[in-house]
This record gives structure tokens, sequence and C-alpha cells, in this order.
């Protein structure tokens, strides 16, 4: 029997972060020889409490501290799997975390998972964190993202007695959703409501666009941080005209995500920040031509023109013709909606296979 501790953010809130920690503990949990225990870092309690410090995340900090000594002493794990924040405040919280467990579990096998880039220009400008960085990750294994940000923001920490592994982003598909009959003038929008994410150029974007398509709509699915952030959009909406046209349906969860994608034609994600959202692959899930930012980050896992199609910027008027090239070349868009799917399947192969072999005995 081996036996995992793991130390993660888990829903809720839901965030790319935590559903890839919940699908790590599922593939985990699937294998007998396992036994799997669990230490979750749920510091925040929503979406609006995210990234905010308030005081009784500080005694959260010192209970979790407590409950990681408590396991480990109980379990003696073999394994210890930590989805770690390596950069800002968060990281002296979560390298006296990792310093807990090489205290205190020297022999464990311990397993750095980074769900996002970012280390890169953090160290630059500090240089005494390369040799911070050397010591707390020595003898650890580091799990990136992508070739690039491995290459890009760990190679030059030159990191000794470290193995670097990079397991591609996956998703949990819902079995039990209902099929929804493809409707290829209908665009989705899925992800958190956060001002960086592009929903508001998106609905600037389709306002021009409806001028042209009047059979287009437009669904925006997601948590909103604040009543209020949504009360602005839907006063947005409603200045451009466009309440019978753009659906504001709010968070969506399990299978009614998927009821979502398997209807919609075109998944338009115009973000400002992106390095592997989930919400592509569960588009791509459902044969959706995706459209979206972060060329730089992702352009080593797809194709432009063949597996999506990536925004050069994302202000309305490069998101309007982006979508507008879908559009008026309806082949174009079901080849990249089957060219899409493909290589979902082929990224998610490769990262459950990883996954498993993290934690398989040898």
């Amino acid at each position: 029997m081996s036996k995992i501790l793991f130390i993660v953010q888990l829903p809720p809130p839901v965030h790319g972060a935590s559903l890839m920690n919940k699908l790590v503990i599922g593939r985990a949990c699937q294998i007998p020889t396992n036994k799997c225990i669990t230490v979750k870092l749920n510091f925040a309690k929503s979406l609006s409490d995210l990234q905010r410090f308030k005081p009784r995340k500080l005694i959260r900090t010192i209970a979790v501290a407590f409950e990681i000594i408590w396991k480990i002493i109980k379990y003696k794990p073999d394994t210890i799997y930590f989805s770690m924040v390596p950069i800002g405040f968060v990281l002296i919280r979560d390298s006296f975390y990792l310093m807990l467990c090489k205290a205190l579990s020297p022999k464990s096998k311990i397993i750095i998972h980074l769900h996002r880039p970012g280390m890169l220009q953090f160290y630059s400008k500090k240089p005494f964190l390369y040799r911070y960085y050397n010591f707390i990750f020595k003898g650890c294994e580091i799990i990136h993202l992508t070739p690039r940000l491995a290459k890009l923001e760990l190679s030059p920490l030159h990191l000794t007695k470290s193995h670097i592994t990079v397991v591609p982003n996956s998703i949990i598909k819902t079995p039990d959703y209902t099929k929804q009959e493809k409707d290829w003038n209908s665009i989705l929008f899925l992800s958190n409501f956060l001002k960086h994410k592009g929903y508001a150029e998106l609905v600037v974007a389709f306002a021009e666009l409806h001028k042209k398509y009047s059979r287009l709509t437009l669904t925006l699915a997601g948590a909103f941080p604040s009543e209020n952030d949504k009360q602005r959009l839907i006063e947005k909406i409603e200045l451009y005209g466009l309440n019978e046209s753009i659906d504001v349906v709010g968070a969506v969860y399990n299978s009614k995500r998927f009821e979502l994608y398997s209807k919609a034609g075109i998944f338009v994600l115009p973000s400002k920040l992106e390095y592997f959202p989930l919400v592509i692959l569960e588009a791509m899930s459902e044969r959706c031509a995706v459209v979206c930012s972060g060329k730089e980050n992702l352009q080593e896992t797809f194709t432009d023109g063949k597996h999506l199609l990536f925004l050069n910027n994302t202000e309305p008027t490069e998101i309007a013709r982006t979508i507008e090239s879908l559009i008026l070349s309806p082949q174009l868009a079901q080849k990249i909606a089957n060219e899409g799917y493909k290589r979902f399947t082929e990224i998610q192969e490769e990262s459950l296979s990883k996954i498993d072999k993290l934690f398989t005995s040898p």
C-alpha cells in the first residue's frame, strides 16, 4: 500500500487549479494500491475572496500547518503531492509548508505541481531567489504545464537534484449530460467573470457582429465575483439592446457545462492573461470551434488555423474579425472543431497517462 498525502486547493471556489487537483486526486484514488490523504489549501470561500488578505486566512494558515504535521506523523506518507504557489507573499506560506514536509518526512517522494506561470518575472527582479528556489526545490519532482514554461521558468534556476516533468492540463468529463443539437450561430463564453477574462470586450464585439448577422446568439456563463459585477454586465447588454440575443446564465457546473458546450458552435475566450485554460479543452471535447488569446503560451500545444484560432490581441475589433472568419467559412469552423477534438483527445491521453505514472509504484 502506497500512502499519498495531497496538499492542494479543491473546489469551491472553482478555478483551473482546483479542478486539476480534483482530477489528480481522483486518478490516484483509482489505483487500488494507493491510500490517499488530503489537506485542503482552501483559504478563499468565494471567487471574490481570492488574492485578498483577511485575518481568518492567517488563522487558517496556522491550522493547515498543524494539519500537515499531524497527518505526516499519523500516516507516514510515501509520496507528498503539493499544489504550490511559488510567487508573491504566498511563496512564504507555501515554502514553510514544503519545509515542514521535508523535515518531518525526509524519505517521501515530493511532487510540486505548478499550475500557472509567473516565476520568471518574480525571481528576475530578486536575484537572491535563484538560490532560494534551489534550496526549497532540492530533491523534488516539479511539474509544469508546458515545455515552454518549463524551459522559460525552471531552466534558468539551474536546479540541482530536482526532476522536471511536463504534464498538460486535462479535464473531468461529466458522463451524464444531455447532448444538444449543435448550433453554429451560437457563441459561448464560459469562465469566471473576472475583468481580465475579456467578457466585456466580447460583448462589444458581439454587438458589432449582430448588426450584420442577426441570427447570432451569445451565452455568457460563469461565476461572478459579486452581484454588482453581474448587474453592470446586464446593464451593458441592455445599453446595446441585445437582451434577446445575449443570455447571462451565471455559474454552471458538471453536466450543465457540457450541455452548453455541446450546443455552441463557437467558443470564445478573449482573456488578457491565459496559460492553459481548462475551458479550451472542455470546448474542444464537444467539438466547438475555439477562438482564444494566449498564443505565446499555447502555440506549442495548438496550431493556429488548425486546432483553434488565436486572437492577435483582445480588442473588440480583433475579436469580431476572428469570429466573423468562422461565420463566413462554415468549412473552416467545422475543420477547426474536428481537429480541435482530435488534439483534445491526444492531450487528455498524454496527461492522464503521466498523472497515473506519478502515483504508480515502480
